[in-house]
């Protein structure tokens, strides 16, 4: 039986209370994250991340029809992570959200309420403490992820980080997998789409961000194998290279925009589609040839899609920019079921009047709410115990304080 999560909370402050009353002295040398990452530059014997084609395209920029799909059920993954700090140690709160179209509320982790649906059995951590100073009851070693003390603001990020790709990883293989054979079993074509890339791919190897990757590979792998497609759908591309990657495209590139070294994704497309070489037409979204990445063993298929704002519209300042990405085993699985990813892209968002996938927007509203609502109590319980915070959690608890109060 899962321990309820205002416990926990509780638990934890009264950690931090007994901290102060236990410890020698209330400053400590920092440590690094150096026990989990180690992170380094590009060496010779690490691969490159690789680009090419993966489907010739005879037009850089392909027109597809909105069509409605019959018996389809997608469930969108999004996860949430907060920081508080205080000076005795750093608690990083996270959460997991799985939502289905209606909006349908299907999983949280942590869960504020029941029932839902769906309810976890082997959760992942969901707090993480940096801290050599704080020491946890055993009751609750399984849902806090412990290690010693940050030493800088780039190490809170990036446990943040390590928080929300644990959780996503965990709702891929337990609470994705059981919704998935349920729908399935009841003639349902079953999709799940997750809030940003299926894979990192970086230039900089970190051992522990490499090792999460391994594991959403895994856990992708289980889902296909039983026939779940997995979509990464990414948002923000702005800060994305990878038309640029590709060798085969750069020549068309550039008989339709010219000289494009040193551009951005978004600005190649926008440029493309403000081109000679684009035909305009309502009621179409556009798609980008499917390119190929590879990196250190993992592979990934992404294209770049541009919704309209409106199924008769064809206004492009108003439109989106989003870019797919799936394995080339999630794509067999769609084909095989006659299902397409771009079509998938439009049932989730634009069908239903919407300029983005409301299965992942529903997720990232209710993982927000939940770890928003578990740092308020985190900082009430921590303040009652007339414990220190740092200035910027106590700034932002002052701002959410003021909100309520207007």
């Amino acid at each position: 039986m899962l321990i309820e999560t205002p416990y926990i909370i509780s638990v934890v402050s009264k950690s931090i209370a007994n901290s102060y009353k236990t410890s020698n002295a209330r400053a400590t040398i920092p440590l690094t994250l150096k026990d989990l990452i180690t992170s380094y530059e590009l060496g010779s014997d690490e691969e490159e991340i690789r680009a090419d084609l993966y489907e010739v395209s005879p037009r850089l920029i392909n027109p597809k029809r909105i069509s409605l799909i019959k018996d389809f059920f997608p469930i969108g993954i999004d996860t949430s992570s907060r920081a508080v700090i205080t000076p005795t140690g750093d608690i990083i709160l996270s959460a997991v959200s799985i939502s289905g179209q209606g909006p349908v509320e299907l999983c949280d982790w942590p869960y504020l309420y029941t029932p839902m649906p769906y309810i976890p059995r082997n959760p992942a951590p969901f707090i993480y403490i940096a801290s050599s100073n704080i020491e946890l009851p055993s009751e609750v070693g399984g849902l806090i992820y412990h290690t010693g003390f940050l030493s800088d603001a780039d190490d809170v990020s990036r446990l943040m980080d390590y928080a929300r790709l644990r959780l996503e990883s965990w709702g891929l293989l337990e609470p994705s997998m059981a919704l998935g054979k349920y729908y399935l079993g009841i003639g349902k074509k079953f999709v799940v789409f997750i809030d940003g890339p299926i894979y990192l791919l970086e230039g900089k190897r970190d051992d522990m961000r490499y090792s999460l990757m391994e594991q959403r590979a895994e856990a992708i792998k289980t889902l296909e194998n039983v026939g779940i497609p997995v979509i990464g759908i990414v948002k923000r591309v702005e800060r994305s290279r990878l038309l640029s990657m590709v060798s085969e495209l750069r020549s068309n590139i550039e008989n339709c925009i010219g000289n494009y070294q040193g551009f951005n994704d978004s600005l190649i497309i926008q440029k493309l589609l403000y081109s000679n070489c684009f035909e305009e037409s309502y009621g179409k979204i556009y798609a980008s040839p499917k390119i190929r990445l590879k990196y250190n063993g993992l592979e990934k298929i992404a294209e770049y899609v541009l919704v309209p704002s409106g199924g008769y519209k064809h206004n492009l300042s108003q439109s989106r920019l989003f870019r797919l990405e799936y394995t080339e085993r999630s794509y067999s699985v769609l084909k095989e079921s006659g299902m397409d990813s771009i079509q998938l892209l439009a049932n989730d968002s634009i069908v239903r009047q919407s300029l983005e996938p409301l299965t992942i927007a529903q997720s990232d509203r209710r993982s927000k709410m939940i770890t928003q609502a578990l740092k308020e109590l985190l900082v009430y319980y921590i303040m009652r115990y007339e414990l220190p915070l740092s200035y910027d959690t106590l700034r932002e608890a002052e701002l959410q304080w003021l909100k309520k109060r207007t």
